[in-house]
């Protein structure tokens, strides 16, 4: 099964519904980091691989899926895949990663929205990302400003988008240190600053600041 790699970079994720402004704010990072450090990726779930991308059609857009098991190994099966060819290789580098989506998003959206074992969720995590859980997870919680993706994740009712709501608050509070819960309906620009602001502290004690 393969142990912890090392990893000399940094991994952060930012979680919560479609259209809350996770895009913007990844974006705005990943030119906000490329001044301070020498490698940064953007990556989201599912997706960053051939055969993640392809995963992600499937499963947002092709066939439908009734089972939320069967949904959730789907997206571990990407997650397999891009950790072991992107991921750990790019922090092993010392990248900086963003992530758009990550594990935690499949203990909310599959475990509570779906009623799965969250227990069993968090193990088979546990086994793909080989003891690389991120430095940083940043929420933005709150219900989004508008579904416009037309998958099927985001055509579900009020009920299941709730618990997905309660999934990541329960979340948070089992890691407080990693998490920071940040009101989305708030202007972007302070979302951003509430974020690097979090960031440079992991820069400072991680990568020693500006490397580049």
């Amino acid at each position: 099964m393969g142990g912890q790699v090392e990893r000399r970079g940094l991994l952060i994720s930012l979680e919560g519904l479609d259209g809350v402004g996770k895009t913007t704010q990844i974006e705005r990072l990943h030119v906000w980091l490329q001044e301070r450090v020498q490698e940064v990726l953007c990556l989201r779930e599912p997706g960053g691989t051939e055969f993640g991308e392809m995963l992600r059609q499937l499963i947002l857009h092709g066939a439908e899926v009734s089972s939320g098991l069967a949904e959730f190994l789907v997206f571990a099966a990407a997650r397999a895949e891009l950790m072991e060819t992107v991921v750990l290789p790019a922090l092993s580098r010392g990248a900086v990663v963003l992530m758009d989506r990550f594990i935690d998003s499949s203990v909310a959206y599959q475990a509570f929205g779906h009623g799965l074992d969250p227990d069993v969720v968090m193990e088979i995590n546990r086994l793909v990302i080989k003891g690389c859980t991120p430095d940083l997870t940043c929420w933005l919680r709150g219900e989004p400003y508008a579904l416009d993706s037309g998958d099927r994740m985001e055509v579900r009712g009020a009920d299941y988008f709730r618990r997905v709501e309660q999934g990541y608050a329960w979340l948070s509070e089992q890691e407080p240190e990693r998490w920071l819960v940040i009101n989305s309906r708030q202007n972007p620009d302070i979302i951003f600053d509430t974020v690097t602001t979090r960031i440079n502290l992991l820069l400072d004690k991680s990568l020693g600041g500006k490397n580049r």
